[in-house]
């Protein structure tokens, strides 16, 4: 194996793993246990350089673990529950302030519907679906209302990657 070839030794090292699969499993799962605090720093530069795989990724370990996956959503929501309690309650008084006055009953009906076909879309396709607000209800440059014309089904996924932002020319 020539040592000065970066490429050569790229090269080596995989098929050096896939001819020992267990033994390279084994010695990076070892790592992994042993570097906690560079594991969580190197997935960190992960998500932050591919967002979209990152929540993909996630999205299909959920699939794939329902069980493992609600599990873990409920230690973490034990765990957190003051911080949970006291952003949901953030949310509600925002969305409650992003409520126009003038919005008609038909309003309210065509907003009610938008979350209903969101849930049947959840269960019948068998992943999430979310309601996102085109225009963010507190955004960083711009505020939107909770109106229907603001609303829109997207996946969780899609949803998870436009997080908090705006883009104009994308209404």
């Amino acid at each position: 194996m020539p040592r000065k070839d970066p490429e050569a030794r790229k090269a080596y090292q995989k098929a050096y793993a896939q001819r020992n699969r267990e033994k390279a499993y084994e010695s990076v799962k070892a790592w992994r246990l042993e570097n906690p605090e560079k594991r969580a720093e190197q997935h960190k530069r992960y998500t932050q350089k591919h967002p979209e795989k990152a929540v993909e990724k996630t999205l299909r370990w959920k699939l794939k673990n329902p069980e493992r996956a609600a599990e873990v959503s409920r230690v973490t929501r034990l765990k957190n529950k003051d911080r949970i309690v006291a952003n949901k309650a953030i949310y509600r008084a925002r969305k409650t302030q992003r409520v126009p006055t003038w919005l008609t009953p038909f309003d309210k009906l065509k907003i009610r519907c938008i979350y209903a076909v969101a849930r049947m879309l959840t269960r019948e396709n068998g992943e999430p679906w979310h309601v996102d607000h085109i225009i963010p209800l507190h955004g960083k440059a711009v505020s939107g209302l909770h109106v229907p014309s603001n609303l829109q089904i997207l996946r969780a996924k899609d949803n998870h990657l436009k997080n908090n932002r705006f883009e104009a020319g994308h209404v």
